[in-house]
Formats: structure tokens, C-alpha cells, sequence
């Protein structure tokens, strides 16, 4: 079994787990996504920013099933 090691930047405590929060990406000229942001579950530091996965797999089959014709 392996351990955590990693510290969060900000408060320097070891990092067991991520917690997950749903956020806005912002283009400054006509673009928007849901994103997700990773905090530090001791003092909520934002680790890091990405599209969210699960919602872009949603967005695309719809798009498809819509230029098919089946939704």
C-alpha cells in the first residue's frame, strides 16, 4: 500500500485526497466550457483547472446523435 506524499503549495499539508468542484472556463471572445477545479481539501487552494471530462463526453454524443438526426 502506498501513502500520499504530496503537499498542497499554499498550506503545506500532505495531500490524502482532491476535492472536486464544478467551475466555469472562460474564453475572453465567445467561448465557455464546464470545467472542473481541484482544491486542497485543508484550505481549498485551487490545484489545477480543466474541462470537465464527463461533461464534454455528454456534449459531444449529443452533438453527434443531433447531426445524425436522432435526437
Amino acid at each position: 500500500m502506498t501513502f500520499p506524499t504530496g503537499k498542497c503549495p499554499n498550506c503545506q499539508d500532505v495531500i490524502p485526497h482532491v476535492e472536486v468542484e464544478a467551475i466555469s472556463i472562460e474564453k475572453i471572445l465567445n467561448g465557455r466550457w464546464n470545467g472542473i477545479s481541484y482544491l486542497c481539501p485543508s484550505c481549498r487552494t485551487i490545484l489545477g483547472v480543466q474541462i470537465d471530462p464527463v461533461a464534454l463526453q455528454v456534449d459531444t454524443v449529443k452533438e453527434i446523435l443531433e447531426a445524425l438526426g436522432k435526437s
